[in-house]
């Protein structure tokens, strides 16, 4: 039998979830965009195809994307021809790339939303709700973008559809609490202490310990995929083909991620009387509320309602940690050029529009922060860093 090469035995170890922090260190200078497909696929399963079409955007949801970002676009193109972009102004022109987060129905706002309102920001986007980061990598169109446009700040938001879409989120967990598959991951466990020992957000260890118990090898599979993917897209932003992070393209370019809140597993519609949130069972009839995480969890017969929060804020948990320490990989290269807008706890129990979305107010709270994020070099406790919460509590129901 021949014996895999390096890389390939590397993936291997991956997928198994036997992989060390060091053999994904050396990893993710291997990895290129074959080996990503490569890699998904196996994670899920699935060939190439199949992996495509069930990532693929829906096309009335395509649609409803479009309105957003053609009125968002031409206001960009306004603005320009009307010199938006005088050097001596502070203006900051903005690239989006990303899910619902940034481009949610048109009848709701979102975080780019925020953004916008902002006399000296004006944002390009590209985001489509339900999109896959599998398929911003794949489409590339910010690539293109960034050198057409060149703006000051990137922004991204991608990786729950990954996740999430097409009821995936069954193949991550296991029905009983016999998980062991954290402990077999140094990367991972090392994320852990690191957040205990320096925490950005308390973790509830008791919430955590319950949840990783029903979190199966894939989950942990597809996290460090998303840091090979992350680390593949923010190299070649800050590298932009010169193979050097500190001497790029875009040398002044501050690029800002995010991660989530811990979302609620839910098939309530909220009916009721409250006429400033008549939207919401609307929204949840016809947007998939409860197909998202509350029926895959159901799949896999863990229909405890307790456990299935404490599944996904372990996974929300584990998935801003790694975010964090992508962005902190390429920050210590060089010097403060990757954010992080960090969510976790900004909804409280009812800031949800439905499974996955916060209400406009929540929204906006975390546009907010991004904007204080454009605008700073840091935040003033965590660096890098943007915390909602701590910038601006919910101190009353959006």
């Amino acid at each position: 039998m021949p014996v895999p090469n390096p890389k390939d035995q590397l993936i291997n170890d991956l997928l198994a979830n036997r992989i060390t922090e060091a053999g994904l260190t050396s990893l993710r200078q291997m990895v290129n965009e074959l080996d990503l497909a490569h890699i998904i696929q196996k994670i899920y399963d699935l060939n190439g195809n199949q992996v495509r079409k069930i990532a693929a955007l829906d096309q009335m949801l395509g649609k409803i994307d479009a309105i957003k970002n053609s009125q968002r676009n031409s206001w960009f193109t306004k603005q320009i021809s009307a010199d938006f972009r005088d050097k001596t102004k502070n203006n900051k022109i903005i690239l989006a790339e990303g899910d619902s987060w940034f481009n949610y129905p048109v009848i709701l706002s979102d975080v780019l939303d925020r953004i916008n309102m902002e006399p000296d920001m004006l944002i390009y986007s590209l985001a489509n709700g339900g999109d896959w980061l599998l398929n911003m990598l794949g489409a590339r169109k910010y690539v293109e973008q960034l050198s057409v446009i060149h703006p000051d700040v990137f922004l991204i938001s991608a990786g729950g559809n990954d996740l999430v879409g097409r009821s995936r989120l069954a193949a991550m967990v296991i029905p009983e609490s016999s998980s062991r598959e954290l402990a077999h991951n140094e990367w991972a466990t090392n994320l852990i202490k690191k957040a205990t020992l320096h925490p950005i957000i308390p973790l509830d260890q008791k919430r955590f310990d319950r949840g990783v118990s029903y979190i199966s090898k894939d989950f942990f599979a597809l996290l460090m995929f998303f840091h090979l993917q992350y680390y593949f897209l923010i190299n070649g932003i800050l590298t932009a083909g010169t193979g050097d992070p500190k001497n790029g393209k875009f040398p002044d370019l501050k690029i800002i991620t995010q991660g989530y809140d811990y979302a609620i597993p839910s098939h309530e519609l909220k009916w009721g009387w409250n006429p400033l949130r008549w939207y919401r069972p609307f929204i949840r009839s016809f947007l998939g509320h409860g197909s998202w995480l509350k029926t895959p969890l159901q799949i896999r017969s863990i229909t405890d309602q307790g456990i299935q929060a404490d599944i996904v804020y372990a996974m929300i948990f584990l998935f801003n940690e790694m975010m964090i320490h992508t962005g902190d990989v390429f920050c210590q290269l060089t010097g403060p050029r990757v954010f992080h807008v960090d969510s976790r706890g900004a909804m409280g129990t009812d800031g949800w529009a439905d499974e996955l979305h916060p209400l406009p107010g929540n929204f906006a709270r975390i546009g907010q922060t991004f904007i204080d994020c454009i605008q700073r070099p840091a935040s003033s406790e965590h660096g890098q860093v943007f915390v909602v919460n701590e910038l601006y509590p919910l101190s009353v129901k959006p």
